[in-house]
């Protein structure tokens, strides 16, 4: 006779609070510390079950993490909460300064892979505290130099069956995905097109870390036009993205309205230069740490600085998408600082030979779909 096997029941998941842990962040230092005896997190503490303190150097990450979005929403930065796509569905939320959209000047934060929306590393938070691990600082400089800020969430991608957003890394069991927010490029779309693109202020500036650089590219790459005519800089922190397969002028509005800043030790420091593999000048910092998460908080005086300029100086537009003969998937030889007009049409029709071994599939396009413009991107 068969027996069909008993389902195991799914492990009920728990989320706990700094304060159930028994620790918190110093007001002062911005350090996490014990509650009972005031001392700074060490996760090699003494401990003769090393499990236990693997587990709770885990459930400290996510709930530090958490204690964040409470301090930005708190009473001094009083950053108010968006849901996206709405509260109606399933939904995470990104953060805004009071009347960041409307604000002259406009910073969108984007933090990498893997942490949530306010922290630019986990392990950064836990060992270095707030000041050096969450985009604490970042706000508060911003909105003293006038500008409103905007903080994306591009890892909460799913939500939980009690209804709380959670990133892939945070949460394992049933979930539901966010509608637009599926991945980190879908939310950086989806919020640069319902908020970003059509808001009041004048010039926008991105802060992207690691991953999130690949989103600001695309957004550069697939809403060209839009794109360069409302944003005035992309500050990127050891960005992973790269020039590959982009037209030049995606690659030119790099070079021009863009930089990087990467880490590296004091010993091979070099002066900033452009760099062909993410299209924009790179400043290197000193960091003779183990700790690559620490380039934000190393770098944040030099990339405000930058930002501001950028800001005053405004939007690179006018920048041609694409050079004569140049593919639609990008042309690496392609110099992206010389626009060449002098193409005649005997240079387009050599392009061209070859043309009877092409095999063509079926246009799928539907006019119907696209907006006005013609754009079709996230639209």
């Amino acid at each position: 006779m068969f027996i069909r096997p008993k389902k195991p029941q799914q492990e009920l998941h728990v989320r706990h609070t700094l304060d159930e842990l028994g620790y918190e962040f110093d007001v002062e230092s911005g350090a996490l510390v014990s509650k009972s005896t005031g001392e700074k997190y060490t996760y090699d503490q003494p401990s003769a079950d090393k499990m236990r303190c693997k587990e709770t150097y885990e459930s400290l990450i996510h709930s530090a993490s958490r204690e964040v979005y409470k301090i930005i929403t708190g009473d001094d930065l009083r950053m108010q909460p968006i849901a996206v796509p709405d509260v109606t569905q399933p939904h995470c939320n990104i953060y805004a300064t009071p009347g960041a959209l409307s604000k002259k000047h406009l910073v969108v934060l984007i933090t990498g892979h893997g942490n949530f929306g306010a922290v630019w590393g986990w392990n950064i938070l836990v060992k270095c505290g707030l000041k050096a691990g969450s985009v604490i600082e970042y706000i508060r400089n911003c909105v003293e130099r006038g500008f409103g800020v905007l903080l994306l969430n591009p890892n909460e991608n799913i939500v939980a069956p009690d209804g709380c957003a959670e990133t892939f890394n945070s949460y394992i069991g049933r979930s539901i995905p966010i509608s637009g927010s599926e991945t980190p490029n879908e939310h950086v779309g989806h919020v640069w097109r319902t908020i970003i693109r059509d808001c009041d202020a004048q010039s926008v500036a991105f802060v992207s870390h690691s991953s999130a650089g690949t989103t600001v590219v695309d957004l550069l790459r697939y809403d060209f036009a839009r794109f360069t005519n409302k944003v005035a800089c992309a500050a990127f922190i050891d960005s992973t993205h790269s020039t590959f397969m982009l037209k030049s002028g995606t690659v030119s509005w790099l070079r021009q309205a863009a930089k990087q800043w990467e880490t590296t030790s004091a010993s091979q420091l070099a002066d900033a230069e452009v760099s062909d593999r993410v299209g924009c000048s790179v400043a290197q910092v000193a960091n003779d740490s183990d700790f690559r998460e620490l380039t934000p908080s190393l770098c944040m005086d030099e990339l405000l600085d930058y930002m501001d300029s950028r800001f005053k100086h405004g939007p690179v537009s006018g920048i041609p998408e694409m050079q004569p003969n140049e593919s639609l998937y990008g042309n690496a030889t392609a110099d992206p600082d010389a626009f060449d007009s002098s193409s005649s049409d005997s240079d387009l029709n050599d392009n061209l030979n070859g043309l009877d071994d092409v095999q063509f599939v079926q246009n799928t396009y539907n006019p119907k779909a696209a907006n006005e413009d013609g754009y079709v991107g996230w639209d």
